[in-house]
């Protein structure tokens, strides 16, 4: 088993605790190359994060379907083609209002 503590400077918010994450030599090796200064348990942290948050947008969508019926793909795609349209017109300005 490998053991990785890093102390960052700036310290991360909300309480933290020490726990042990059994991975592959690869994938640790990779970690370690992509985390750079962040460290890797900044980068472990980010990406366990956005892994819960698309689990609870899974589950979000699930019950939204089951009341209101299935998404339509082709909405989704046209209101998603105009999104990225607007940012690739507007870098740094909001978003269309019926983006959200």
């Amino acid at each position: 088993m490998m053991y990785y503590t890093w102390h960052m400077d700036t310290p991360r918010p909300g309480k933290t605790r020490v726990t042990s994450v059994s991975l592959r030599a690869e994938t640790l090796e990779a970690i370690r190359a992509r985390a750079g200064k962040q460290g890797v348990s900044s980068y472990i942290e980010e990406a366990v994060q956005r892994q819960l948050q698309r689990e609870a947008i899974d589950e979000y969508i699930a019950t939204s379907e089951a009341e209101h019926g299935p998404v339509d793909q082709a909405e989704v795609a046209a209101r998603a083609e105009r999104i990225r349209a607007h940012h690739t017109a507007h870098r740094g300005e909001s978003a269309p209002a019926d983006a959200e």
